[in-house]
């Protein structure tokens, strides 16, 4: 976790972005979300090159990075801890990805775990300019067990509609920890099983805004 990950002037660029770039309801039919996690919005997605090829200049690949988007600040942001990146996300891994993401009043994010085989591991950064403590929107994270592999014991997510037997292994494993989505904070995620608490009406018209990515295990074709 790195708080102040941008300086205010670019923190305010990133946060800036969200008034007019475009969202969509995210899908109920395909990923974590459930029908009463009521109706986060997402928008397109942008990725790194391989790690080993020359950048291109800003915004003449859409969907790569460098975007000429402000979604690049926080990539490069990310893309700068360099080793420090290691002992959450290891270093296997070909690109990483930033999609953002807004979670407005009575919406939020069911337990899931990322599939390890596709993600070695995934990065949230809060781009909202204000949070009361009071609003939910909490990251919460279920403990592990460090000597066996998360998913021995628990599948990536609960079936859409019966969850029972999910709802009983996170309940074996009984505790974790939670982190606030405080504004321009940056988290890194290993593969512990998480999700994100509900936006309590309390947040009125504020919304929990973030810029989400993987860093994905295997190099993606190259559509270019």
């Amino acid at each position: 976790m790195i708080d102040d990950l941008l300086d205010e002037e670019t923190w305010t660029e990133v946060w800036s972005m969200f008034q007019f770039v475009d969202l969509v309801p995210v899908t109920r039919t395909a990923g974590p979300w459930k029908a009463d996690d009521g109706a986060p919005l997402g928008g397109d997605a942008i990725v790194t090159p391989p790690r080993d090829e020359e950048l291109s200049p800003p915004g003449e690949r859409p969907g790569r990075f460098p975007s000429g988007t402000p979604l690049d600040h926080v990539l490069a942001a990310v893309l700068g801890l360099g080793e420090s990146l290691a002992p959450v996300v290891g270093t296997e891994w070909a690109h990483v990805t930033a999609r953002p993401y807004v979670y407005p009043a009575g919406s939020a994010l069911s337990w899931h775990g990322d599939d390890t085989a596709l993600y070695s591991g995934a990065f949230i950064y809060y781009a909202h300019p204000h949070w009361n403590a009071h609003w939910g929107g909490e990251l919460l994270l279920a403990d592990t067990d460090n000597d066996t592999d998360p998913a021995d014991d628990l599948p990536i997510m609960a079936h859409r509609f019966d969850d029972e037997d999910y709802s009983q292994a996170l309940l074996e494993r009984g505790a974790g920890r939670f982190v606030m989505p405080k504004p321009n904070r940056l988290v890194l995620l290993g593969s512990a099983p998480h999700m994100v608490a509900p936006v309590r009406a309390a947040a009125g018209s504020s919304v929990r805004a973030s810029v989400s990515g993987f860093f994905l295990r295997e190099p993606i074709a190259d559509d270019s």
